[in-house]
């Protein structure tokens, strides 16, 4: 991956002087390390974008799951009424009995609820992350290229410059480019 000092080290980066100016060969050799680093940073934005991807659906499963215990908390709310109700008609021990359990019911209910909400503000904490620093990466990369790319207009300019000079066009190729 490109870093600081990876960078640093192109930019200090000098080529061999012929007779007729760069390198060539060093300078291509340069471009294409350029060319390597970026193609590797798309392959790890792509790869964040997959991970987020992968984090909004895991996301929308525990939406789905919290409404299946939101339904149940529901079902056992209307449970408990009903046993309350035959419990009047059994006597006071089956009311004891169907209180019970509808009370383990129901704080099961809340706390399965209690841990999908607890998972959900936390795959939402480590999305809001992974944007942030896929955010973060983005932007140090675009600012990266766009300096690697000042430096070559300010040499493509220089060039046309210097073909200017020497009463050529700018379609020609200068017997000497200096950058």
């Amino acid at each position: 991956m490109l870093d600081h000092t990876k960078l640093n080290d192109l930019r200090a980066r000098e080529f061999g002087k012929s007779l007729r100016g760069y390198t060539p060969g060093e300078v291509d050799e340069f471009i294409e390390k350029l060319l390597f680093e970026a193609g590797q940073l798309v392959d790890a934005v792509g790869a964040l974008t997959q991970q987020i991807r992968e984090l909004q659906d895991d996301r929308e499963e525990i939406k789905k799951r919290e409404e299946q215990l939101s339904a149940t908390l529901v079902a056992a709310q209307a449970t408990a009424e009903e046993w309350k109700g035959l419990a009047k008609k059994e006597g006071e021990q089956i009311v004891r009995e169907a209180h019970l359990k509808a009370e383990e019911i129901l704080q099961r209910a809340h706390r399965e609820s209690e841990e999908l909400h607890q998972q959900t503000r936390e795959k939402s904490r480590s999305e809001e992350e992974g944007r942030a620093r896929l955010r973060h990466e983005t932007e140090m990369t675009v600012s990266r290229l766009r300096g690697e790319l000042a430096s070559f207009g300010e040499a493509l300019t220089r060039w046309e410059n210097t073909a200017s000079d020497m009463g050529g066009s700018t379609n020609e190729t200068p017997k000497e480019i200096r950058f």
